[in-house]
């Protein structure tokens, strides 16, 4: 089935609207794994803070406050495991994202030139039926300047 060029050029637009969509989808999960990454950075941080913070150097050390930091450290513990799980699956998403969003290019592409192409034979086959005409046209030319010549008349120029 040969696609005219004016369905071929809804085509291209349309594979163009859906490369803008794909772009946008990718856009959208960049944003989402930045955010993840900035979140974890920021576990890990609090983290580093609180190991920093250490035991106080002088006075008693106070049971609670031992246990509460050794729970806080656990907990930050689960949530950077949790983030950086959350980050890897984002990175996933991402790259499915520039897949689906090249097989989207290669498509548009592709559909471009088959439209490339469509319309240069159509402007070669126009070329072809001018032609056709102009030597159709010399043709009845030369065959009336022929015809006048060998009856005696002049030809009509």
């Amino acid at each position: 089935m040969s696609l005219s060029p004016e369905r071929l050029r809804r085509l291209v637009k349309h594979r163009e609207r859906l490369e803008r969509l794909q772009e946008a989808n990718l856009a959208s999960e960049l944003r989402q794994q930045a955010e993840r990454q900035r979140a974890l950075d920021a576990s890990r941080a609090v983290r580093q803070a609180l190991f920093d913070a250490g035991a106080p150097a002088t006075g008693a050390l106070e049971l609670t406050t031992l246990e509460a930091s050794a729970a806080c450290v656990v907990r930050f513990g689960r949530e950077i495991d949790a983030r950086t799980a959350a980050l890897t699956h984002s990175g996933e998403r991402v790259d499915a994202a520039r897949q689906v969003l090249m097989e989207r290019r290669r498509d548009r592409k592709a559909m471009d030139t088959l439209l490339d192409h469509s319309l240069e034979a159509e402007r070669l086959e126009e070329r072809r039926r001018e032609r056709n005409q102009l030597d159709e046209l010399a043709g009845i030319r030369w065959h009336n300047q022929n015809r006048q010549d060998s009856e005696g008349g002049f030809p009509w120029r």
